[in-house]
């Protein structure tokens, strides 16, 4: 009994040690632009492939950047990570350790950040876009899009000579105000076999996309889109990225950084993983047929 009762002793003063993180680990912080869930896989993701350890983790602070970067110097972490787009802009002082972002649609560095800024860009090149597209409407052969040019001229021209190695001709609009939306779509009826929706700030907010989704109903267009949001509200298909596969690839890119310390140029790459969604239902009623290996293989938010 009394052994018993000291091997139980002994027990519990050694488990700690065996559930405390490696010393060696590095310490990162971690600064989300908001508790959402799709930050929350990311961040999941990031644990999953780091090898580090994240000892602090923090939530944008509307004080500016200056306040939230010295606190999360406070912590004296070995990195930072910055998951959404505010999270980034409030660290973007911090210069001796290495930040790595993930959840940012594409970010174009400026002068305001530092060459040890990496990370991970929500960005889908037009051709992976096209490629699904016409997978799923093989029939088409007219791409309807609306754009603001200050927001994705870069992404439309890239767009342009993706379609024409295709052949399949782009019809677009221009848009300089959210206003200016729905008469170019309503422009577009007879002329268009899909409406591609862009992540387009000055085109994508709910009014408008009311209206392009009740343009595609009635006219029997079909919408792809790049958020799972909008396929659950009425576009056909759209093709995404996973929060937590881009967590992964940040937290690989930082564990590269920590390894090589003295790493003289940033770390930027676009997902590399995509997922294709589809609304079977709303294809149904629009009497498109999904071929049973795409099925398979896309996300089905019906």
């Amino acid at each position: 009994m009394i052994k018993r009762f000291v091997f139980l002793t002994i027990f519990l003063l050694i488990l700690p040690l065996f559930n405390a993180s490696s010393p060696d680990a590095s310490k990162i912080v971690v600064l989300k632009s908001a508790d959402i869930k799709p930050y929350n896989d990311a961040l999941e993701g990031f644990r999953s492939s780091c090898g580090c350890e994240v000892s602090d983790e923090l939530h944008q602070n509307e004080n500016g950047p200056a306040d939230i970067s010295a606190e999360l110097l406070a912590t004296n972490p070995d990195g930072v990570l910055a998951i959404g787009m505010e999270a980034l802009s409030q660290v973007r002082r911090i210069r001796d350790l290495p930040v790595v972002y993930a959840m940012i649609p594409n970010f174009q560095p400026s002068g305001s950040y530092g060459k040890n800024v990496s990370g991970v860009n929500m960005y889908i090149q037009p051709e992976k876009y096209l490629s699904a597209m016409l997978e799923l409407f093989p029939w088409a052969k007219r791409i309807g899009l609306v754009y603001d040019p200050k927001n994705m001229e870069p992404f439309v021209q890239e767009a342009v000579h993706a379609a024409q190695s295709r052949g399949i001709e782009l019809v677009m609009k221009k848009a300089s105000r959210p206003s200016d939306t729905p008469p170019l779509i309503e422009g577009m009826k007879d002329k268009i076999d899909v409406f591609w929706m862009l992540p387009d700030m000055t085109v994508v907010n709910q009014e408008e996309v009311n209206f392009l989704l009740l343009f595609s109903f009635q006219n029997r267009v079909p919408v792809f889109t790049f958020s799972k949001k909008y396929v659950e509200m009425g576009a056909v298909a759209g093709l995404n990225m996973r929060p937590y596969d881009m967590g992964v690839q940040a937290g690989e890119i930082m564990k590269r950084l920590l390894a090589e310390k003295d790493a003289k140029s940033p770390v930027r790459m676009d997902a590399r993983k995509t997922v294709l969604m589809i609304n079977s239902k709303v294809a149904r009623k629009m009497g498109i047929r999904i071929r049973d290996e795409i099925s398979e293989r896309a996300e089905d938010v019906d």
